[in-house]
């Protein structure tokens, strides 16, 4: 790929690996992300670095695992912490090479006045700062609240007609970015009326497919000022589903380690740069669009700081990565799971059974090509494997370990650099 795109980024919160039509739905009504995916590429391993919303977006900002972040679990309105002035973020290295930025939706990433978006590389914001189901709701624009009554159930079509305002001023003066975090299917849910009723699957099947039609408007926009060609558009999930929705067919949901909980729906459309109607296996993370992004926006990566994430330009003009590697999953700061190709190890597990002796059954080794719903332990027909992926998680453990003081410092502002 070459050319320096727009770029548009879509994160549902709590979508579910199957709640698509295009990844196997027979309930769910979703044509318009259906047809980013016919005229892009869908990439069918594409995980989140957590089972839920901080850390995961931690990490899709920085391209590092959330531990070095300091950000390992869910942060709420009391805690002090957030992401740090020492992460250099996703919106932070657009900015840096020309291009626009914004953001509209959910944060969750920190409510002091230097945890702000506008802190981070945007250079416009509105949304929430936390999750809907905390308190209390409160609108921002920039940095100040504008609405402390918010009717949630306008806030897709609300976020959407900020993003298309902000496209429709910022197109002519460069490239922009637009990371457009939407609060549903979150619960609790709302929708506005138009929808209210009309989806086979309930209440949350409405607010997936009103979701659906904001992502039209935005793609219908984006045609008729003539940039379907010049942007990247790109649709995803920050986790799993958490009381409702679809994993489809994987197991767990929100929460957990296993593919449920971290694998996630993952769409592409670039006309002309990525080829139409690709389906693609290749074992990739979130937090490697700062990398890839990067790269596409002539961009350069910090040197001065782990970056976990790779360059995944090749895999969306539906080629491979170069080298296998290893993925970690955490919950906090326990190592809960180990994907290397093929294999998943499981070592660890939250939430915890009370009901039965927990760990009796650890670690347990899965075959993700033959049994995608982590169901049948092959640890005993492949100790060589379970020893390599059992090496691979002390390293990176130990690895983790040594960094947390300094993360944890880092993301309680004790110290900046």
């Amino acid at each position: 790929m070459s050319g320096r795109p727009n770029i548009v980024l879509i994160v549902m919160d709590d979508l579910g690996y199957g709640d698509l039509s295009c990844m196997g739905n027979r309930i769910l009504r979703t044509p318009r992300m259906d047809a980013v995916a016919a005229e892009g590429i869908v990439l069918r391993h594409m995980y989140a670095a957590s089972a839920v919303c901080t850390p995961s977006r931690a990490a899709l900002l920085t391209g590092r695992y959330p531990q070095r972040v300091g950000l390992p679990k869910v942060l709420n309105p009391r805690d002090g912490t957030g992401l740090s002035s020492f992460e250099y973020t996703l919106p932070e290295v657009l900015r840096d090479a020309g291009y626009r930025t914004a953001m509209f939706g959910k944060w969750h990433l920190g409510c002091r006045p230097e945890h702000y978006p506008t802190r981070h590389g945007f250079d416009e914001y509105a949304g929430l700062l936390y999750s809907n189901d905390m308190h209390p709701v409160e609108l921002f624009e920039g940095e100040k609240i504008t609405a402390a009554d918010v009717d949630q159930a306008a806030l897709t079509r609300a976020y959407t007609d900020q993003a298309i305002e902000f496209i429709d001023r910022a197109h002519a003066g460069g490239p922009f970015f637009v990371y457009l975090a939407h609060t549903m299917p979150h619960i609790p849910l709302h929708v506005e009326e138009e929808f209210a009723g009309r989806s086979a699957g309930g209440r949350y099947g409405d607010v997936v497919e009103c979701l659906d039609h904001h992502v039209g408007r935005l793609l219908d926009r984006l045609d008729e000022l003539g940039l379907g060609e010049d942007t990247l558009v790109m649709v995803t999930s920050d986790n799993g589903p958490w009381f409702e929705g679809s994993t489809g067919g994987l197991r767990g949901s929100k929460l957990h380690t296993y593919e449920g909980g971290i694998r996630v729906p993952f769409l592409a459309r670039w006309p002309g740069r990525i080829p139409a109607g690709v389906v693609s296996d290749e074992v990739v993370c979130l937090f490697d669009l700062l990398p890839t992004l990067a790269g596409l926006a002539g961009a350069t990566v910090p040197g001065d700081r782990p970056v976990d994430g790779v360059d995944i330009a090749a895999v969306l003009a539906g080629g491979s990565l170069p080298v296998r590697r290893a993925l970690f999953f955490f919950h906090w700061w326990t190592l809960n799971a180990v994907r290397w190709g093929r294999w998943k190890l499981h070592l660890d597990r939250f939430p915890r059974d009370p009901n039965r002796a927990h760990g009796r059954e650890l670690p347990q080794l899965f075959d993700l090509e033959l049994d995608p719903g982590e169901t049948y332990d092959l640890k005993d027909r492949h100790p060589d494997i379970l020893d390599h992926l059992t090496g691979l998680a002390a390293h990176f453990t130990a690895e983790i370990d040594a960094q947390r003081d300094t993360a944890e410092a880092r993301a309680a502002g004790r110290i900046t650099a």
